[in-house]
């Protein structure tokens, strides 16, 4: 019997990323301030967060490093981000790569070798299911941290690794690979990085610009 796990993601709480994980040559800044770190199985994840707040809907630009410490190569889903928000922590989990694969869709898997490090930037939209007001009653998000899930065993995977598309559609090769990539998931979490709660983004934007008033969206004259 198949394992009891959800392959669809929450619709609540959701990223929506704005520019895919894409490699980049500069490494992570290990001096700046706002750099969150995990180690876990031999696996470490170093990341810059560029921001500080959070509100109802906020875009948070990210750059991190995925190091393998491991004898063997490791692989990571090409895929959007998920995020959850966990209200009794007050904190925001970005995920970076699959627990799961999909049910047709299959991602491109990016090989990380032994001793090696990668590094990518991303954007992350976070929309967060909450009160917009600013009360020192209410419990808002307070923080942020990046959980990586990566597979252990790259034999079973082969075929989605490096390919050029970053989706195959194959329902079959789906369902074989399903219970494998639930055996060989493991994760590295980071600590969380404390965040300012702004509300609604019209007073992130205030909070962030003092003195300034926030754009307003609409449609332009004819």
């Amino acid at each position: 019997m198949r394992p009891e796990v959800q392959r669809v993601a929450a619709v609540v709480f959701s990223v929506v990323v704005v520019s895919g994980c894409a490699t980049s040559q500069k490494a992570v800044d290990m001096t700046e301030a706002r750099r969150v770190v995990g180690t876990e199985n031999e696996v470490r994840i170093d990341a810059e967060v560029y921001g500080d707040m959070l509100s109802t809907s906020t875009t948070l630009p990210i750059k991190y490093d995925i190091t393998n410490n491991r004898p063997q190569t490791i692989l990571i889903a090409d895929m959007v981000p998920d995020a959850n928000y966990d209200q009794e922590t007050q904190t925001v989990t970005i995920t970076i790569g699959s627990e799961v694969p999909g049910t047709a869709f299959l991602p491109r898997l990016i090989a990380i070798g032994p001793g090696e490090k990668k590094t990518f930037n991303t954007a992350a939209h976070i929309s967060i299911a909450t009160s917009a007001n600013i009360s020192p009653w209410v419990r808002h998000p307070n923080a942020v941290r990046i959980r990586v899930n990566f597979l252990s065993d790259p034999v079973p995977f082969q075929q989605l690794v490096a390919i050029k598309e970053t989706t195959v559609a194959n329902r079959e090769l789906a369902d074989a690979l399903f219970p494998k990539w639930i055996e060989d998931n493991e994760t590295v979490t980071t600590n969380a990085l404390p965040m300012r709660w702004a509300g609604a983004p019209a007073d992130a934007f205030s909070a962030g610009n003092p003195g300034q008033t926030a754009p307003r969206r609409g449609r332009r004259g004819g």
